[in-house]
Order: C-alpha cells, then sequence, then structure tokens
C-alpha cells in the first residue's frame, strides 16, 4: 500500500513509553507518524491537512469533550479518521461510539501487532470494531430508534405517572389526591400529555398508551412528593 500520503496522528500525553509506541509504528507502517499534545486546542497541522488521516485519540488521557472537539475538527477533512485508544473495556465504548462517530476502538491490552493491523486496516478505509462490539453496537441503536418512535419516550415521568393513573380509572380529582397536587396541576399535565401524544382527549391517550410495547408504573398510594 502507498504510504506516501498517509499520516497517523497521535493525541496524547508526551511519555517515554508513548515515543517508543510511535517509533515502533513508523517502523511497522513506513509512514509519517506524529503526537500532537493533549493540552492544546484541537487542530490539524497545516502540513497534514492535504494528507489521509488517521488519528488516535488517547481515551485515557482526553476528557469525553475533548475527545467529541477532535472528532469535530477532523470531520472538516473528507479522508480524516478517528479512532480512539488506551480504551478501558467494551462497555466504555459502547456508551462513546453512541455519542460520536468513531471509526475503530483500541484497547489498552490490545498487542502492538494487533494495533499495527488494525491501523492498516484504517488506512485502507475499513473500520476495526471486534465483532462483540458491532452486536452490543447495533443493539444499542435499535433500541434507540425504536425508543425514540414511541410516542410514550417524549413525556416526562410525571406525566407518565398520571397517564398511567388516569388508565387505573382515576378521576383528576383522584389524581391529585393520590399525588398530593392541586386538581388545575393535573388538568395542566394531561394538557401537556395530550399536546405530546397529538390526541385530543383521555379516551385517545389511554388508546394510544395501551398499543404501545412500555409500560408505566402508576405511584404508590402513600407517595406525597411535589409536581
Amino acid at each position: 500500500m502507498d504510504v506516501t500520503n498517509i499520516a497517523l496522528i497521535m493525541v496524547t500525553k508526551s511519555s517515554p513509553q508513548n515515543e517508543l509506541f510511535l517509533d515502533y509504528l513508523r517502523q511497522q507502517l513506513g509512514c509519517h507518524v506524529q503526537q500532537l499534545p493533549t493540552d492544546e486546542p484541537p487542530e490539524l497541522p497545516e502540513h497534514l491537512r492535504h494528507c489521509r488521516v488517521v488519528a488516535l485519540l488517547d481515551d485515557d488521557h482526553l476528557e469525553e469533550s475533548v475527545l467529541r472537539d477532535w472528532t469535530q475538527q477532523l470531520g472538516q477533512y473528507d479522508d480524516a479518521i478517528f479512532t480512539a485508544f488506551n480504551m478501558s473495556d467494551e462497555d466504555r465504548a459502547v456508551a462513546l461510539m453512541m455519542r460520536m462517530p468513531l471509526h475503530g476502538i483500541f484497547y489498552r491490552g490490545d498487542s502492538l501487532e494487533l494495533i499495527s493491523k488494525g491501523i492498516r486496516k484504517l488506512f485502507e478505509g475499513e473500520m476495526w470494531l471486534s465483532r462483540p462490539l458491532m452486536e452490543r453496537l447495533l443493539c444499542a441503536y435499535w433500541h434507540r430508534q425504536h425508543d425514540e418512535q414511541l410516542p410514550l419516550a417524549s413525556l416526562t415521568p410525571r406525566e407518565q405517572e398520571i397517564l398511567s393513573l388516569l388508565d387505573s380509572g382515576a378521576s383528576n380529582l383522584d389524581i391529585a389526591d393520590r399525588l398530593s397536587i392541586s386538581e388545575h396541576t393535573v388538568k395542566s399535565h394531561l394538557y401537556h400529555v395530550f399536546r405530546k401524544l397529538k390526541v385530543r382527549n383521555r379516551a385517545q391517550a389511554l388508546n394510544l398508551l395501551r398499543q404501545q410495547p412500555t409500560t408505566v408504573v402508576a405511584a404508590p398510594r402513600t407517595r406525597r412528593d411535589p409536581a
């Protein structure tokens, strides 16, 4: 593979161990390899802006907000690829990838040989994610999409609580007494429920509630909390 127009950057803290790691990658990959500091604003050096860049972002030394800033910065360049390394575990990888568009994940325990192999795949335009991680991401994306399609997902916990009490046959006065709030507050909550669910009355709201594959739990009779 021609690596003359490919560059690898590693955003991490300087250390003797990282210097040895960078030297190893230079020898193995034969491309430009450069370390960038974690304490400066995210910015790709001018001389790399016309290269195909793979960025290794050190999850162990970068706050999540800084990781996000780097992905946004690199997202300006069509050929840029961003990955996280020093990832603690798969749970952390899933959580991070649900919030930002990373192309690959390297864990703390990955061998140098495995990291080199993964970087080569990234150079070729492939993603570097383990099969278990891919399966968990697909499952997480499916659940997120499914939840976003449920009308009830737009309701607050209090609104869901009132709707559930309504479903049990309680009147506005009963709900007010159960939750220690005013009847006017109950009516206000129901107004917002109907508007969010795009229905006109409680019958339509309850019909929609019964069609949803989710459970809304009513408050116990002893509950006495503010609206």
